[in-house]
C-alpha cells in the first residue's frame, strides 16, 4: 500500500519519460454548466474545466486524430511519444453543442461513442430511468420515500452498498452526485440498487417506482431530448470528428450469450456506417472489457471489415494492438485534477509492471 501510494505522487513530467506510452485515452461522458436530472450517476464536467483539461493537453501532449491512431496501431514502428486521442461515451446531446465547439477551439480530434438504440431520441436509457428516479429521491423526504419502498416489497431486494463509493472508479464509474461525502444518507442502499439493476424484474420495479415517485421518463425524453440525433452526428462527422458504436442497449456484454454480445457490436457498428458514411467505425465496451475474449474479438474484426479498434477503460494497461485502453477524465474519488488523474493511472501501470516483474524500458514494443 506505500509502495503504491509512493508511486502516485511521482511527477507526471517523470512519468512521461520513464515509462512513456505510443497514446493516452481519455474517456468523457458529459460537458454541462447545468444539473442534469438524467444524469445524477456521473460527475459532470463543466465547460470551463473541459476547457482546462485540452489546454493541460495540449500543453504537454500532442492530440491526435482516429485515423492517426489506426495508422499509428497498424504500423511497427511508432514513438512512444504520449499521444493523446479524446473520446465520449453514450451520446448524450452535449458531445454536440456543449464539448465540440471547445475540441474545435482547441483543434483537438475526438471519437463520440454512441449507443444506437438511443440515437434521435427513440429510447429511454435505462440508467437515465434510474437517474429520473434518483433525482427525485434527493428531492423528497426521506420517509415518504422508505413508505413507497416497503409498499413495493423492494426493501427485500436492498443491500447496503460500500461505505464510501458505489463502484470502484477504474471499472465502473457510477456515483451518486452530491452524495460522496454522505455514507450514511438512509436511502444509499436503493441508489445503489438503481445503479446496479439487472434483469426484467428489477427493470419492472424500477418502473413501479417511477410512477409512484411521480416520474415520468417518456414525457422527460420528449421535452429535453438527451440523445444525440441523426443530424447532430452527421454534422459532427462534418466537422471531422469519427462516430463510434457503443452496442446497441448499452448492456455489458459479459452478461450476455456470445451471440448476442456479437449482434451488439456489429448491429451497433453497422447502423453507425450507415449514417455516417465511415468505413471503419470504432466499438467502445458498455462499462469495461475485461473478460472479452480477444482471440474472438479479433476474429469479428477480421469477419466484418468495418469494425474498427475497440476501446477500454483499465487505465493505462497493456492490451492487443486493435484495443485501446483509456483512463476516465471525469473526477472521481480523489482524482480532483488531470493531472491527478494522469500520476495515479501512471502509477497503478507501474505497480502492475512491477507485480508481473516485467518492468520495460521505454523501448518495450508493447503499447
Amino acid at each position: 500500500m506505500a509502495a503504491s501510494q509512493m508511486l502516485h505522487r511521482v511527477p507526471t513530467s517523470l512519468w512521461r519519460g520513464l515509462v512513456p506510452k505510443t497514446e493516452l485515452g481519455f474517456c468523457y461522458h458529459m460537458v454541462s454548466d447545468v444539473p442534469l436530472p438524467h444524469l445524477r450517476h456521473y460527475p459532470i464536467l463543466s465547460p470551463a474545466d473541459f476547457d482546462a483539461d485540452l489546454s493541460y493537453l495540449r500543453k504537454y501532449f500532442d492530440f491526435i486524430s482516429y485515423e492517426q491512431l489506426v495508422q499509428r496501431r497498424g504500423s511497427s514502428n511508432v514513438a512512444r511519444d504520449n499521444s493523446v486521442i479524446l473520446t465520449f461515451d453514450d451520446g448524450f446531446a452535449e458531445c454536440a453543442t456543449v464539448a465540440a465547439p471547445i475540441l474545435l477551439r482547441h483543434g483537438a480530434g475526438c471519437v463520440f461513442f454512441v449507443v444506437t438504440d438511443l440515437v434521435d431520441n427513440s429510447k429511454v436509457f435505462r440508467e437515465s430511468e434510474a437517474s429520473l428516479c434518483i433525482d427525485a429521491i434527493c428531492r423528497l423526504p426521506v420517509e415518504r420515500v422508505e413508505t413507497v419502498v416497503c409498499e413495493l416489497g423492494l426493501d427485500a431486494r436492498l443491500r447496503p452498498p460500500p461505505a464510501r463509493m458505489l463502484f470502484d472508479p477504474t471499472r465502473h464509474p457510477l456515483d451518486i452526485a452530491g452524495l460522496d461525502d454522505q455514507p450514511e444518507h438512509k436511502l444509499r442502499p436503493l441508489l445503489h440498487w438503481l445503479l446496479t439493476i439487472g434483469g426484467e424484474p428489477d427493470l419492472g420495479l424500477m418502473r413501479q417506482l417511477c410512477t409512484r415517485l411521480g416520474v415520468d421518463p417518456l414525457s422527460y425524453l420528449r421535452q429535453a431530448r438527451p440523445y444525440l440525433t441523426t443530424q447532430q452526428i452527421r454534422q459532427l462527422g462534418a466537422d471531422g470528428f469519427t462516430i463510434g458504436a457503443h452496442g446497441l442497449t448499452h448492456r455489458r456484454l459479459q452478461d450476455l450469450p456470445r451471440d448476442e454480445a456479437e449482434h451488439e457490436i456489429v448491429e451497433s457498428c453497422r447502423i453507425v456506417r450507415d449514417i455516417t458514411g465511415q468505413s471503419s467505425v470504432p466499438f467502445a465496451f458498455p462499462y469495461f472489457g475485461g473478460g472479452m475474449d480477444r482471440a474472438w474479438l479479433a476474429d469479428l474484426r477480421r469477419r466484418h471489415e468495418f469494425i474498427g479498434l475497440f476501446f477500454d477503460t483499465d487505465g493505462l494497461r497493456e492490451d492487443e494492438p486493435f484495443v485501446v485502453q483509456r483512463v476516465f477524465g471525469e473526477r472521481f474519488g480523489h482524482d480532483r485534477t488531470l493531472d491527478g488523474i494522469l500520476r495515479r493511472a501512471w502509477g497503478r501501470r507501474a505497480a502492475w509492471l512491477r507485480r508481473a516483474a516485467s518492468w520495460r524500458l521505454p523501448s518495450d514494443p508493447r503499447s
